[in-house]
């Protein structure tokens, strides 16, 4: 009868980058805070400073990491998930049916626009439009939408500028939750059992 609620928020200013992720379930016993306050470029990479802290029955979990994103780290990831793919079975008709059960009850995103010249912010504010409007149309595929989503696009014609800023909350049966989680265990490909087939996620997620 309990729901996962799922809370997030996305904003961009200028240079300035700030996003958070909050997971509650068991009302309030699981707590999961994810917070990425520094997000800056460098060289030919992007620099990331992220902070996560997880409140339990089990007491208070704090963890802060840095990490630089490159073409590298982009290219071995991608490597990491065709093994991940691999090493389960419909992988992909598993995160569909689950994203089929998540209800997206909030969901705004705000976007300031402007070049200096009326004419490109005009034209640019048309197509952040038709992103907006597209994005939605995908995820009414994938989710079920229990709100109408609040978009806007304000144009800024006096000068260059860019913010954006979104925010979402959705919630899944905790039940569902714990069920996707065993199904995707029994999906695992493995020789001896279930617990080879999460062995192989652990090696492959940690060389990742």
């Amino acid at each position: 009868m309990t729901t996962v609620v799922i809370h997030g928020q996305v904003k961009r200013v200028g240079d300035n980058d700030d996003a958070e992720l909050r997971i509650r379930a068991l009302f309030g016993l699981i707590h999961y805070h994810w917070k990425l306050p520094i997000a800056r470029l460098k060289g030919m990479g992007m620099d990331f400073k992220q902070e996560m802290t997880g409140e339990n029955m089990g007491g208070i979990q704090q963890n802060t990491a840095a990490k630089h994103v490159d073409g590298h780290s982009i290219i071995k990831s991608i490597e990491t998930a065709n093994m991940l793919l691999k090493q389960t079975d419909d992988l992909f008709g598993w995160v569909r049916r689950t994203l089929a059960h998540i209800r997206l009850t909030e969901w705004k995103w705000q976007t300031k626009v402007g070049t200096g010249d009326a004419m490109w912010t005009a034209m640019i504010t048309g197509m952040l439009w038709s992103v907006k409007t597209t994005s939605i149309g995908v995820l009414s595929q994938l989710v079920r939408l229990k709100i109408d989503p609040k978009l806007e696009v304000e144009p800024i014609y006096a000068r260059a500028y860019f913010s954006t800023e979104g925010e979402f909350t959705a919630k899944i049966n905790f039940g569902y939750a714990m069920y996707a989680g065993i199904h995707l265990m029994q999906q695992m490909k493995k020789s001896n059992g279930i617990s080879k087939g999460l062995m192989g996620w652990q090696r492959i997620l940690l060389r990742g």
